[in-house]
């Protein structure tokens, strides 16, 4: 393989690499982030729990 190409696809794996961890820091950063209200709406059932609730 030609030295060029090499050191490319490593800078190519690299950014890759990046790029997955810092979207997945992200990811962490809003789910902590998100109020319980709506962590709640996101199980299911939980929102017919909570209109049930208010019914009564």
């Amino acid at each position: 393989m030609h030295p060029l190409a090499a050191i490319g696809l490593v800078f190519l794996g690299a950014t890759a690499w990046t790029v997955t961890i810092l979207t997945m820091l992200i990811l962490l950063v809003k789910a902590r982030r998100r109020p319980p209200a709506e962590a709640r709406r996101a199980v299911p059932g939980a929102a017919v729990q909570g209109s049930v609730e208010r019914a009564e």
